[in-house]
């Protein structure tokens, strides 16, 4: 087998933690031999973890795309606002990408990688990886065959998780529309592509949304709460104080390790609480909104409607496809759905297996794609499409449009 070498563009949680280490389990199959990111300690724990001598490490990704390196092709993981243009840098070096998503801050933008990709010749691969994981392959393939009927509505939910919102959203590095995305971009456009992909492409042709910030404000902090949680008299009680990084639920075991791996705890919280994230919640510099609801319609009349929030316990994604004959129910981070017969009342549990990665194993089997059509360039697989990735993006740009005008329904 042929080991494809790859270059990585952005050494954050998503490149360095979720995409690269399959080149860490699987070393016969892939080599990183270069990385470029602007955070000399991140830039040097890759290259570290990955045998990168210091000559191939950058900081700047330009260098990177300027030295002609040898690579079957790169792995994009900047933040959203620097995605576009490594992106264009790599299409004109010739370079295929698995491009993190969003592809970039704008619509247009957007439109225009995926264009420069198809004039170049470029595979163009975008990490919405939910179409990637078992769940989501064993769901289309029971609508494909048919065992539901003709599907009529469609019902998802995203719970995005109240410690997740107020880590990414409320004090990290989405809280500000004007420095990043819309939150229903940069968190939901998993969500319009994974319907698109359920519906085997068909097009969205209106769309309406409804959403604000409506608790994470000033107005809603506790009495006497002060800017930072080191100062405040609630920093014991208050659900979001930046201490409870300590406690060992999981979600925030999670997000503790993006703000500093280390298993010192004097040492992380000295180093938290001079970050954004030993900030007061309700007093941060925060416009994201903090839930949403998303109205469309499909070609041939289908409707489809999905909701993102912040206020739930857990992360997870619940859907529900409903069709003339049946229909199909299930939350991927449970591994199982279930498809409801109504003619015979039958009831059959679909149970998948699922790599214990991120993204129910999306991540993972990404990387596996995408290294696969490296090495088989001829093979075309529809879930390779950046065509249909672009719809999601204009679908979720779309929905912002909507909500930042009084839910006006949008002529796609």
């Amino acid at each position: 087998m042929k080991q494809v070498r790859l270059g990585l563009i952005g050494a954050g949680e998503r490149g360095a933690n979720c995409y690269a280490p399959y080149a860490l389990k699987y070393p016969s199959e892939v080599k990183f031999v270069c990385v470029a990111e602007p955070l000399r300690e991140r830039r040097e724990r890759f290259a570290a973890a990955h045998g990168i001598g210091e000559e191939d490490c950058y900081e700047d990704w330009r260098m990177l795309v300027s030295k002609g390196y040898d690579l079957d092709g790169v792995i994009i993981a900047t933040q959203d606002r620097g995605h576009y243009e490594p992106a264009m840098g790599a299409i004109e070096a010739g370079y295929h990408i698995l491009l993190e998503k969003p592809m970039a801050e704008s619509a247009e933008k957007t439109r225009e990688i995926v264009e420069a990709a198809r004039e170049k010749g470029v595979l163009l691969m975008v990490c919405h990886v939910l179409r990637y994981t078992p769940f989501f392959i064993a769901m289309k393939e029971a609508v494909d065959r048919g065992d539901i009927g003709d599907v009529q509505s469609i019902h998802h939910i995203e719970n995005i998780g109240y410690w997740h919102f107020a880590h990414s959203y409320v004090r990290g590095n989405w809280r500000n529309v004007e420095e990043t995305t819309p939150m229903i971009v940069a968190k939901c456009s998993h969500d319009t592509d994974i319907m698109n992909f359920l519906l085997s492409g068909k097009k969205c042709r209106r769309i309406s949304s409804f959403g604000s910030l409506s608790y994470f404000k000033p107005e809603n902090a506790p009495d006497g709460a002060t800017d930072t949680c080191v100062e405040c008299p609630h920093n014991k009680t208050c659900m979001y104080s930046a201490y409870k990084y300590l406690e060992d639920r999981p979600m925030r075991q999670n997000f503790r390790d993006i703000v500093m791996r280390t298993e010192d705890n004097q040492a992380f919280l000295e180093y938290l609480l001079k970050t954004p994230y030993g900030r007061c919640v309700y007093h941060c510099d925060n416009d994201a909104v903090d839930h949403q609801v998303v109205n469309m319609e499909y070609e041939g009349g289908i409707t489809a409607s999905w909701q993102a929030s912040a206020f739930t316990l857990d992360i997870k994604r619940q859907t529900k496809i409903m069709g003339t004959k049946g229909e199909i129910e299930g939350c991927i981070e449970d591994d199982t759905f279930q498809i409801k017969d109504f003619a015979t009342g039958n009831i059959r549990t679909v149970q998948v297996h699922t790599p214990k990665t991120l993204h129910s194993g999306g991540d993972e089997c990404i990387m596996q794609t995408f290294t696969e059509a490296l090495r088989h360039p001829e093979r075309e697989a529809d879930n390779l499409n950046a065509a249909l990735s672009l719809q999601g993006h204009i679908m979720a740009f779309a929905a912002e449009e909507s909500r930042r005008n009084g839910g006006k329904v949008i002529e796609l």
